[in-house]
């Protein structure tokens, strides 16, 4: 009889993609998976119809006034129960959950029926859901290091096994070096983290610099609402451009693109290490324990990026680090090399040996 892994996760793209991926290969290594979510993990789990998935209806008490704290807490109370009623259904050999709110409940329920729970953690600090579930996990898995903060009590089963990212992008190589070409092409990632600021900084700066006889094309995400405008503006001054609000595949303007300008969630930044693009991160301020800042500056400490926080991501800053970039391509070639040192290829057959073990 195949092994049940039940995996759970919040619904923001950087919790159910990697959610996502990592149900794949298990189903196709012959794993009985299912995953727990919300309505928007739902949302993108509906294309792999051979996957079982439930809803789950939470909340976070996190930064709430006392009245919504209580609610909250009831409905966390009765999203536990439901899980319970989850849990003796479906009988699973292992929990696996992967942050955000939504993965409390059904790991938390898996302490009360003794189910064995193993987490992953994909930022340099450790989220708060899964701070909470700790002391019940039978494994706490990072994307990279442990963070020097984590409880030492818990370090013995602490384990750093490479960021979850999707095949596709791990196993992606660069079709040819495009630092020698005439054109030099921007990648604008923002996310639904604050993109409005890139929308508003980046195009004059983009206009200057072909304005001084360089050549530019610029694929851009912004937020909809900018997105006509930003169309209308670069047309206008004849620079070539993609704009987008959501792309399908990344990938293909990755490999037109010899730099990124990122916000630096976890798995974005994964994402460009892993395709060798280097990037300006410009951490969103105001994310959960600065988790993107942490993100940025473990990239930085290696060479991999260089770092615009938002306080100083102005016209003259960034003007002033584009044209150091290129006017100097070598200094791509550098992060390109030190990029290398840090793949993630064997993440999934490292997470796998983890819970090997506790499946037995």
């Amino acid at each position: 009889m195949n092994k049940k892994i039940i995996f759970s996760s919040g619904g923001t793209g950087g919790h159910i993609f990697p959610t996502i991926s990592l149900i794949k290969y298990f189903f196709n290594k012959g794993y009985d998976v299912l995953l727990v979510t919300d309505s928007r993990g739902n949302n993108y789990i509906n294309k792999f119809s051979k996957i079982k998935s439930y809803i789950i209806k939470t909340d976070t008490p996190t930064n709430k006034n006392i009245y919504r704290k209580i609610f909250s807490l009831i409905i966390v109370f009765f999203s536990v129960i439901r899980s319970i009623f989850i849990l003796n259904k479906e009988k699973p050999d292992l929990i696996f959950g992967l942050g955000g709110y939504v993965s409390f409940p059904i790991s938390f329920a898996s302490k009360i029926l003794d189910i064995p729970l193993v987490i992953y953690e994909n930022n340099l600090t450790i989220g708060r859901t899964n701070k909470l579930l700790l002391p019940f996990s039978k494994k706490i898995l990072f994307s990279t290091k442990i963070p020097q903060n984590f409880p030492e009590k818990y370090k013995k089963k602490a384990f750093s096994v490479g960021n979850i990212l999707r095949e596709e992008i791990i196993n992606y190589t660069p079709v040819k070096e495009i630092e020698n070409s005439k054109v030099f092409s921007i990648l604008v990632l923002g996310g639904s983290q604050g993109a409005e600021i890139f929308g508003k900084v980046i195009p004059p700066v983009v206009k200057v610099i072909k304005d001084k006889g360089f050549e530019i094309n610029i694929y851009q995400q912004c937020t909809l609402n900018q997105k006509n405008s930003l169309i209308e503006f670069y047309n206008t001054n004849r620079i070539k451009n993609n704009i987008f609000d959501f792309h399908d595949n990344i990938l293909d303007l990755i490999s037109l693109s010899n730099l990124a300008i990122s916000r630096c969630g976890a798995s974005t930044t994964a994402e460009l290490v892993q395709t060798l693009t280097p990037f300006i991160g410009v951490p969103y301020p105001y994310s959960i324990d600065n988790h993107q800042y942490l993100n940025a500056k473990y990239y930085e400490s290696k060479e991999c990026c260089w770092i615009l926080e938002q306080n100083n991501f102005n016209f003259n800053n960034l003007y002033n680090l584009l044209m150091s970039i290129i006017k100097d391509k070598n200094k791509l070639k550098t992060i390109r090399h030190n990029m290398k040192k840090n793949d993630s290829k064997n993440v999934y057959l490292n997470i796998e040996n983890m819970i090997k073990d506790i499946l037995k």
